[in-house]
């Protein structure tokens, strides 16, 4: 899990708050990630995607949000991209390319 950056206004209520966003890569443990950590990769019972890549993007969902617990809004309003660096979280932003999901949870953008 990762709490965003920058806040979010909700489509359904109007207010403006910090909201989370699921995503798998690393260890799947539901840490609490924040822009800057490291990526855990030491979570032995179940691990999602591959280390030691220089340059990965992560597709996640945004969580309800934190004001009136809305959630599960038309796509792709509630999919985020989260950029990864030396396994480290350099950014998370809504997506907005239009592609809607992707095949696979993560892609190596960068060998």
């Amino acid at each position: 899990m990762l709490r965003m950056p920058e806040p979010l206004v909700c489509p359904e209520c109007g207010e403006s708050g910090t909201w989370k966003a699921q995503f798998k890569f690393g260890a799947l443990d539901l840490e609490e990630y924040k822009v800057g950590q490291r990526v855990n990769w030491d979570y032995t019972w179940d691990v999602e995607g591959e280390r030691g890549h220089h340059r990965v993007a992560a597709q996640g969902v945004l969580e309800g949000c934190p004001h009136c617990h809305a959630h599960g809004f038309e796509e792709p309003w509630d999919l985020v991209v989260i950029e990864i660096v030396d396994d480290i979280i350099v950014s998370a932003v809504r997506d907005t390319s239009g592609e809607g999901w992707w095949a696979g949870e993560w892609r190596v953008l960068e060998e």
